[in-house]
């Protein structure tokens, strides 16, 4: 399909035969692969750029920036061994709560109700609300955490993630991942 549209096959980067078991391990300067996504991303091999940690009252989760050439990709997870939850986000701008069709009334009503038949409707998938509180952001193997607000929502099946973020001081920042399947991604030791 690239012959077609005039791109040369990109080199891939030299990896060892070193795999690890899951994404959890992947430190920085690791590569990894993503299966079954997409033929862009079936041929991608991540550089992991960054690795930053986050603490909520939902427990302790990861994500890590992958980069090769121009295609980016976050990868979130949580758990360890069977209880291993993996999200994918492609690396696109922040989307504004005008756009979930959500206002700031919305969120604070969610917050103070706690219920699972709050949500929003977003191309097509319903989102219901799983949970919302204060969470830190731990950048790169810092100590230090700087707090934000997290709303969490999720569709029925929890393939599919809104999640809408609140910097002090910074507007309302909201993004999309979706599930994968802890065996699609293969991590390279470097």
């Amino acid at each position: 399909m690239r012959s077609l549209f005039g791109k040369k096959k990109k080199k891939k980067p030299r990896v060892s035969a070193e795999t690890t078991e899951t994404i959890g391990d992947a430190r920085v300067g690791d590569v990894f692969t993503v299966s079954g996504r997409s033929v862009i991303y079936d041929d991608a091999y991540f550089i992991v750029e960054n690795l930053n940690r986050y603490e909520s009252n939902a427990g302790e989760s990861y994500e890590l920036l992958g980069v090769d050439g121009d295609t980016r990709m976050w990868v979130e997870w949580s758990g360890r061994g069977s209880t291993l939850s993996v999200a994918i986000r492609e690396d696109e701008r922040p989307m504004g709560l005008e756009r979930l069709g959500l206002t700031e009334e919305d969120l604070v009503r969610m917050d103070e109700q706690h219920s699972l038949d709050n949500g929003i409707e977003y191309e097509g998938t319903r989102y219901h609300y799983s949970n919302s509180g204060e969470s830190f952001f731990f950048e790169g193997g810092s100590t230090e955490g700087q707090g934000f607000y997290l709303w969490e929502l999720a569709n029925e099946d929890n393939e599919r993630f809104a999640s809408i973020v609140k910097w002090e001081g910074m507007p309302f920042e909201a993004y999309l991942s979706e599930s994968v399947s802890p065996d699609s991604i293969m991590v390279y030791r470097q």
